[in-house]
């Protein structure tokens, strides 16, 4: 389960970076084909990331953006 916090830190990362698209595994990925549970988890923390938290909303949200500000 912890690999869903590492996940979402490397997603998090990759979109601070600029990247042009985004996968992310599921937290079982490593012992076989992911479990559905698992792939749900992965989609909603790609969800949570571009909706909710509203990171994908500026082109370079590092770069002296006004959303560092808010």
């Amino acid at each position: 389960m912890n690999n869903i916090i590492r996940v979402t830190v490397q997603a998090l990362s990759a979109v601070l970076g600029g990247t042009q698209s985004l996968h992310t595994n599921g937290y079982d990925e490593a012992l076989s084909l992911p479990t559905e549970a698992a792939a749900t988890i992965a989609v909603r923390t790609q969800q949570i990331l571009a909706h909710e938290s509203g990171i994908a909303s500026t082109v370079d949200p590092l770069g002296g953006s006004f959303i560092l500000k808010h």
